[in-house]
Order: structure tokens, then C-alpha cells, then sequence
């Protein structure tokens, strides 16, 4: 009976999988996989009920599946693979916060047209086992075109995968506002990238050493020096790539700068373990500037995945201050800067919002005044 089940359930299995390969291919539409492992204990049953409730409802509702070996599937469709992984991170931190539990085997990839039932499935299943044998609680992934792990020092795929799709997006950003375009990649030789860009951005570029790219078949962001501008041509080239893990792009949420320093204080159990100042802000996350020794003390200490209390203070419309202070995990750490998520109540989430409008409001002001200048 229960050999008839399981065959039963393969077959079902299998034509969901292949459903959802054939209504993305057949409207073009962009689909993300992702596998992750998680030990379900039976005799606790109805927990494992609520976690598998929890991350259908936050992939809005889209299939799992179950796999061999306590494993699981989830279909992200109309999701590219940037979307994927920041939607799959902060979903496990929610995890971990919610239920006091860890997916710490997770791999994913992005569906090409060209790809079969298996040789997705097979692409799928290296980045999971990737996941699984890393000594770190991590996510892989990687695409049919890039392979971040093997390809990453190797500039050379860049030239297909730009011959394939030459359209890219670019990222900046003013006083934390996201200034984005899509661009034309015109030429790529020796590492440079000549993009056509348009004239009224470049005063925003002149006044920046480098820029984020983001390209649909790369499954990282790309970070790239502003090399050359040519305002009279509107050509823009960019220099010494950089395949990053994180980056501000993938942050998710309306992200401000403050207009002045706001010392933000760390601790655990009453205890503070880190100082700075607060570089960016959302609703879900603060990227915090810290002092290189610091930064060195504190990626000694094992606290990934360890809840945090983030104290500080902020303006409000008519100048006085109020104070924040909610649970924090760390979520990156990149050269002088840390990057935490939030976990505010609805008190201290309504603070931040009317301070993030305050400051959103102001930056709108100031850009506009910019754009002037240039019209």
C-alpha cells in the first residue's frame, strides 16, 4: 500500500513539475525553483503543519512539493532569481524567528527555455547538495548560463550571456533613493562594459565611483567602477566586475538615508557588543557603518542567526526624538558596513514609517531641485 502511494505521489510529483515548466515557457514568463531540506518529526506533526502553512502563504500561495529524503519544492512564478533568493532569505530568518527553527539546506535556480524535466531537476539538485556539504548555513544558486561557484572569476561567460541579452538594469542610488535604468550593453572586451545610457542621468554617475548591475540570466549582482563617461556620445564604461553575495539592491523596502548621524547601539542580553552609525534605513532592515575594528571583533564572534537588540534614536515631523528599539539579526557583513534585519512591533514599525516618508519627502525635494539644474 504504501509503495502504491509513493508511486502515486512521483506521478503527481512530476506532472505538477512539468506543468509549471510548460506554462512558463509557453507565456515567458520568468519561474524559480527552490529545494530545501528539513528533518519533519512526526510525532510532532502539526508543527511541521504550521511551517509548511507559513511558507505557502509567504510564496503567496504557490506549489511544494515533496521530495525524496525529507527534501521540498517550491515553484516562484513570475519570479526572477534575485527576487528568489531575497524572498527565500528572508523567509528563513522569519522561519527561525517564528518557529525557533532552521532550513539550512537551500539551493535554487531559474528556469531556461531550453531546459528539460531533468536537466532542471539535476541543476536544482547540485545546488542543494552544494548547500548541504557547506560547513555555512547558505543558499546556492546559480543559473543554466552562470554557475557563480565555477564562473565567477571567468569574465569570458559574460560575453555569451550579453550576446544571448544584451539588456541590463542599473542601480544607484541618492540619499538612499534607487535611481534604476535599463540599458543596452553595446560592447564587452577585456573585462570593460560600453553601455548606452541616457543623458539626463549622468550628472548622478559623475558623482559616483560605481554602480550595480543586474542582468536576468546572472543570479548575482554585479558591482562595477564607472570608468569612463562620455556625456556628448551618452556612453558610459564600467571596469573591474565584482560578483557580489549582497548587495543594497536586493534590500527590500523604501530605504532613505538619514540626513544626519544617528548613533545606533547593538547588544545581546543587556550587553552591548557594537556601535555605529546608521548608513540606511526601511521598515525591515538598517545597514549600519562601523569601525573596521569593530567589524573585525564582531566576525569573530559566532552570532549569525542570533537575535539582537538595535537601540537608537530618531526625528520625528515636528523635530523632536523617539526611541527605537527592536530585535535585529545580522544579516551581511561588507567591508565597514553591517546589514541587519528587523523584526519591529506595530508601534516601532509606524515610527519608522512616518520617519522613512520624513525623509523619502525630502530626498524627492532635493532630486527635483537637481533635475533643475540639468533641464
Amino acid at each position: 500500500m504504501e509503495n502504491r502511494e509513493f508511486k502515486i505521489n512521483q506521478f503527481i510529483s512530476r506532472g505538477v513539475i512539468e506543468s509549471n515548466i510548460e506554462f512558463a515557457q509557453n507565456h515567458n514568463t520568468p519561474l524559480s525553483i527552490v529545494k530545501f531540506g528539513y528533518d519533519v518529526d512526526l510525532e510532532d506533526g502539526f508543527f511541521f503543519k504550521d511551517i509548511i502553512s507559513f511558507i505557502h502563504s509567504y510564496s503567496d500561495f504557490n506549489s511544494i512539493l515533496q521530495q525524496p529524503n525529507d527534501t521540498f519544492i517550491i515553484f516562484l512564478r513570475d519570479c526572477k532569481i534575485h527576487e528568489a533568493k531575497s524572498i527565500v532569505t528572508q523567509m528563513i530568518q522569519k522561519i527561525k524567528y517564528k518557529f525557533k527553527t532552521d532550513i539550512e539546506h537551500v539551493g535554487i535556480t531559474l528556469l531556461d527555455e531550453n531546459d528539460s524535466y531533468k536537466n532542471l531537476l539535476d541543476r536544482l539538485d547540485k545546488y542543494y547538495v552544494m548547500s548541504k556539504l557547506s560547513s555555512r548555513k547558505k543558499i546556492f544558486y546559480g543559473t543554466l548560463d552562470f554557475d557563480f561557484y565555477e564562473t565567477q572569476s571567468d569574465k569570458k561567460v559574460l560575453e555569451n550571456i550579453f550576446r544571448k541579452s544584451n539588456e541590463v538594469k542599473l542601480f544607484n542610488f541618492y540619499q538612499g533613493l534607487p535611481i534604476t535604468e535599463k540599458v543596452k550593453v553595446l560592447k564587452f572586451d577585456q573585462g570593460l562594459i560600453q553601455l548606452k545610457i541616457d543623458p539626463i542621468k549622468f550628472p548622478f554617475y559623475e558623482n559616483e565611483k560605481f554602480t550595480f548591475i543586474q542582468h536576468d540570466l546572472i543570479p548575482t549582482i554585479i558591482k562595477a567602477s564607472i570608468i569612463k563617461i562620455e556625456p556628448n556620445k551618452a556612453l558610459m564604461v564600467l571596469g573591474n566586475l565584482e560578483f557580489i553575495d549582497s548587495s543594497p539592491v536586493e534590500r527590500s523596502g523604501i530605504r532613505v538615508e538619514p540626513e544626519r548621524d544617528i548613533y545606533t547601539s547593538l547588544s545581546l542580553n543587556n550587553k552591548k557588543i557594537l556601535d555605529g552609525n546608521i548608513a540606511s534605513i526601511s521598515e525591515n532592515s538598517i545597514v549600519l557603518n562601523v569601525k573596521s575594528e569593530n567589524i573585525k571583533s564582531l566576525s569573530e564572534q559566532p552570532l549569525w542567526n542570533t537575535e539582537l537588540t538595535l537601540q537608537f534614536q530618531i526625528p520625528t515631523k515636528k523635530s523632536f526624538l523617539t526611541m527605537i528599539k527592536t530585535k535585529a539579526l545580522i544579516y551581511s557583513i561588507v567591508d565597514d558596513k553591517v546589514v541587519l534585519n528587523i523584526i519591529p512591533n506595530s508601534l516601532i514599525k509606524s515610527k519608522l514609517r512616518s520617519y522613512i516618508s520624513l525623509r523619502q519627502n525630502d530626498a524627492l525635494v532635493s532630486l527635483k531641485q537637481e533635475l533643475k539644474k540639468f533641464s
